[in-house]
């Protein structure tokens, strides 16, 4: 038997060579040019140099006009005899021919053994509809081999009319020369589409080339000397040939299932992948029945996704083919045979469901020379779209839990408040962003630790409250004080919701909101009422015992004294005044600087007299001075100028001891005047230097305070300062002193607006908290 090299196709690719697309630059086309260049001049070479030589062999009883057409239908049957057989990845088709062509150089002239060589090749590729390409190609190839054969066996064995030792040795030689052409071009047109090097098909191929080459040898000596000497027997002789035939399909047959089953189980892998599902399992099922066509057609878009084999590897979308709208209905596997294209020989379609779901069909199509789809495929198609449908569901299934978790993972990381769960062994198994954040311990630091290693609760009666559910109360509402890695203690509010299996926690989600704020919010309101109630009391008490004195004494008291307890209660009056303004502009101050607008007249005031003022209505000798004799004109409010250097310089006194001085110092830039207030008092710490300006703080606690005061002072003075285009900072160091400084824009010029009179009784503050 004889192989066809134009039927090896590529790697896991049964297609032929000569279905390549291809151009006059292509590879594949200049090698076939080549081969019927040689195969011509070989032939043409025959002609010439064995013009008139006679058969090998002669003595059968056919006459001769009938010999030679009966050996071209014997040579066409002969090809058409074709076994497939799958050799790795590639198809190799075995044929008769050798068996043929030896009868003919044998029995026939040697312009008539070519004669019936390619003739009989030319018929049978025509019958068997080969592509022009694959024609050409086989039509070079085997001319030159035959060629060669003829010229060998002439060459060697002669014309001696029987079969001696002469003619076998040519016979066998001519038979080494015919394998060796073959085997060559094979390896030439495998190496082109397979990549492979040329040697290493020849290595490859040879021994399978030998085996064939001698058993098509001895198919044709046999039956050429039977049918010389005893041509009934010629019947008995065609059984061994097709026993080898009926092998060498067997063998195809199961080299082929087993290609199937290994496209069958990728079919499988791909659909437990779901990875590019449509795709891979078009191509897969397209190469494992070795059809044309495999399209798949979905469901409600109807759109048809189609794999060819002329385009390998590519997947074309478009709208569903006319051959296929009737065919979308269809409830199981049919085969379809109605208004089908003229190059479709056979369709079968197959529905996609799974379940009470139908995503579509799926189609496979088969063109001209293929070989028909049976009922066996259908048997192995129908389930491989059930699996396909079932896999699209959960793919499906799957997109739906991926965007419904994506979600839950977007309102855990989004959440401001922050959110963990624990397993039943009390292990982290999800933690927050904002748990993160507040613990100040990673995701990746928590995961798979205890809970009781990641909060750091300080008071040991408060660890229990970690983890407080039980199978009869799966939900509770703990606050516990932690501890963060720094050292700060936070109030969280922890709220579990827990499931049980029996007695056996399962998991416990809690969400965990801060109460720090919430905490402080409420001790700043308690202590504010204490520190106020503390702080109306001090002028009240005064107040009510003059009052009480001079109504019941009065008249018995000396003038001057009367004098001294009105004055008296007249200070305490504007001090609890003053309180009550403090807290109507506290209440009235909003977040922004507009809110101050009605409250702040801004003017030109020269800042050395408003200072000056200040030390006057203060009135102790603590305070040192560094001012200019020269006007200081800034743009500000004088009254609330006024209030923010008397609460400057007033907590200045407050917060440093009686033996310390406070020192008033002025200096200017370009656009600004600014004032020093400093002090050596007890300084604030680092942490605290913003929090002075926010309302009610004191850097002192409120229950234990030395000094009085309601903690709105600073706020007050930051929030005038604003609003007068300016500013307040401060620096500190602890047991050393603050410098607070205040910064107000220059005026443009030097007239600056006459002083207003001011005093205690005023309702002007001269001190400050």
């Amino acid at each position: 038997m004889t192989a066809s090299a134009s039927e090896a196709g590529r790697p896991g690719d049964t297609r032929s060579a000569g279905r390549v697309r291809t151009s006059p630059a292509d590879p594949v086309v200049r090698l076939v040019t080549r081969l019927c260049l040689l195969g011509g001049f070989l032939a043409l070479a025959v002609v010439l140099l064995l013009p008139h030589r006679d058969s090998v062999l002669r003595g059968v009883g056919l006459p001769a006009v009938w010999l030679l057409p009966a050996l071209i239908v014997l040579t066409v049957l002969a090809e058409i005899t074709v076994v497939r057989l799958r050799h790795g990845d590639a198809v190799e088709a075995l044929s008769l021919y050798e068996a043929a062509l030896i009868i003919d150089v044998l029995l026939l002239p040697p312009r008539q053994a070519l004669l019936a060589a390619v003739l009989g090749l030319v018929v049978a590729l025509v019958v068997q509809r080969r592509p022009i390409v694959k024609i050409l190609f086989n039509l070079g190839n085997y001319t030159a081999a035959v060629s060669a054969l003829i010229m060998v066996v002439h060459a060697v064995g002669g014309t001696p009319g029987s079969l001696n030792a002469r003619v076998l040795a040519g016979v066998l030689l001519g038979s080494v020369a015919f394998t060796v052409v073959n085997l060559v071009c094979m390896a030439a047109i495998l190496s082109i589409v397979t990549g492979d090097s040329r040697w290493s098909i020849i290595r490859s191929e040879a021994r399978l080339s030998a085996y064939m080459a001698v058993g098509t040898l001895a198919t044709g000596l046999t039956t050429t000397e039977i049918g010389l000497h005893a041509p009934l027997l010629l019947p008995f002789m065609a059984m061994p040939a097709l026993a080898v035939t009926y092998a060498y399909r067997t063998v195809a047959q199961e080299a082929d299932e087993r290609a199937r089953s290994a496209r069958l189980l990728k079919v499988s892998h791909a659909l437990a992948e779901r990875n590019d599902l449509e795709r891979r399992f078009l191509h897969l099922v397209r190469d494992a029945f070795d059809v044309d066509l495999a399209i798949m057609v979905l469901d409600p878009a109807g759109i048809a996704l189609t794999a060819d084999a002329e385009a390998p590897g590519e997947l074309s979308t478009g709208p569903v083919p006319h051959h296929l709208i009737d065919a979308r209905n269809v409830d199981t596997p049919t085969f379809v045979v109605q208004n089908l294209p003229a190059d479709i020989r056979q369709l079968l379609v197959v529905p996609l469901e799974a379940g009470d779901r139908r995503f579509g069909v799926a189609a496979l199509a088969v063109r001209g020379r293929r070989a028909r789809l049976s009922t066996r495929d259908v048997t192995l198609l129908a389930p491989l779209a059930n699996a396909l449908a079932a896999a699209m569901r959960g793919s499906e299934h799957l997109d739906r839990l991926i965007e419904e978790t994506s979600k839950l993972h977007a309102i855990v990381e989004q959440s401001t408040e922050g959110i963990f769960m624990v397993g039943g062994d009390g292990r982290v198994q999800m933690w927050s962003r904002a748990i993160a954040e507040l613990t100040e311990v990673s995701n990746a630091e928590a995961g798979g630790r205890r809970l009781v290693d990641l909060i750091d609760v300080p008071d040991p009666d408060d660890r229990g409250w970690l983890l407080p559910v039980t199978p009869q109360h799966p939900r509770a509402t703990v606050e516990v004080t932690m501890r963060r890695p720094g050292g700060e203690l936070r109030r969280v509010r922890l709220a579990h919701s827990a499931i049980f299996t029996g007695e056996t926690l399962v998991r416990d989600v809690v969400v965990v909101r801060d109460m720090t704020r919430e905490h402080r919010t409420e001790r700043l309101k308690s202590d504010f009422i204490a520190t106020v109630s503390h702080e109306l009391r001090t002028p009240l008490t005064p107040i009510l015992g003059y009052l009480h004195l001079l109504r019941t004494r009065g008249d018995r008291l000396s003038e001057q004294k009367r004098q001294n307890a009105l004055a008296l209660i007249a200070d305490r009056a504007a001090h609890m005044s003053r309180l009550v303004e403090d807290l109507l502009l506290a209440s009235r101050m909003g977040d922004t600087d507009d809110d101050l607008t009605p409250h702040v007249s801004v003017g030109t005031h020269d800042l050395a007299v408003i200072l000056r003022q200040v030390v006057s209505d203060l009135g102790t000798p603590r305070i040192k001075e560094d001012l200019p004799d020269h006007p200081a004109p800034v743009l500000c409010d004088f009254d609330r100028a006024l209030q923010v250097a008397s609460n400057l310089i007033g907590n200045a006194l407050k917060y440093s001891a009686e033996t310390e001085d406070v020192r008033v110092s002025m200096r200017r830039d370009d656009d600004h005047v600014h004032v020093d207030v400093s002090d050596r008092g007890r300084g604030i710490p680092a942490d605290q230097l913003e929090k002075v300006f926010e309302k009610f703080h004191r850097v002192e606690d409120p229950m234990t305070m030395s000094t009085s005061g309601t903690g709105l002072g600073l706020f007050i003075s930051r929030r005038l300062a604003q609003a007068m285009g300016g500013t307040i900072e401060v620096r500190s160091v602890l047991n050393v002193g603050s410098v607070f400084t205040l910064t107000l824009r220059r005026a443009d010029h030097t007239a600056v607006e006459p002083p207003r009179a001011t005093n205690a009784e005023s309702g002007q503050p001269v001190a400050a908290d």
